[in-house]
């Protein structure tokens, strides 16, 4: 018996499919692993499954008690590992692409954290992005706020209160441009609004500006 090949990775799947030629469901392999809430870690070991995702103290106890083959469980994880390889490959690809795509340049304002508003750049000065820069300072100067110039996708430029000690960042896909941003109370994750997605918005964590 084996699971859907589609989910998961090479090595979670390889564990689940020695429990199951044990014959043993998730919380019995819970059990054996000598888990206080059979419950809990019953389904933790059923979600490493699904997503591959486990904490190093959980994945070490299901190595010892499945007792997997060195060789086939190298295998799996060489395969993983050239399947992530290939996926940052794509992602690389796509972000450059993304990023080299001309946009007119804008300002984000900072009024108070979380709370932005964007400014196209007048045509008489996108030609220089000195000219740019000088006009979001005046701006940012009028209400007396933070913010930055996103020149392009790649290259931003920051100011301080008031569009003071501006400096200037190039985004790589290793560190992305800084976008706007929100957070729920009581939570530590930040909602990013891509420039590009008005009703979609994902889950990342930021350098606040």
């Amino acid at each position: 018996m084996t699971i859907n090949q589609s989910r998961g990775t090479h090595v979670s799947r390889y564990l689940a499919n020695l429990r199951m030629d044990r014959e043993l469901k998730p919380g019995q392999l819970a059990s054996i692993m000598q888990a206080r809430n059979i419950s809990k870690i019953g389904s933790l070991i059923r979600q490493f499954e699904l997503t591959g995702e486990i904490s190093p103290y959980w994945f070490k106890k299901l190595i010892n008690v499945l007792n997997p083959q060195k060789d086939a469980l190298q295998k799996c994880i060489t395969q993983d590992q050239e399947a992530h390889r290939k996926e940052i490959e794509e992602q690389k690809k796509k972000w450059n692409q993304w990023a080299d795509t001309k946009i007119d340049p804008y300002l984000t304002i900072r009024y108070i954290p979380a709370v932005y508003v964007t400014k196209s750049i007048p045509k008489a000065f996108t030609s220089l992005r000195e000219d740019a820069e000088w006009w979001c300072s005046n701006e940012l100067k009028n209400f007396g706020a933070k913010g930055y110039l996103n020149w392009t996708r790649r290259e931003q430029t920051f100011f301080e209160k008031g569009g003071s000690n501006l400096w200037r960042c190039s985004a790589t896909f290793e560190e992305p441009p800084v976008s706007c941003w929100m957070k729920v109370s009581g939570s530590s994750q930040k909602f990013i609004f891509q420039e590009e997605l008005t009703s979609i918005v994902k889950v990342q964590t930021k350098t606040e500006v």
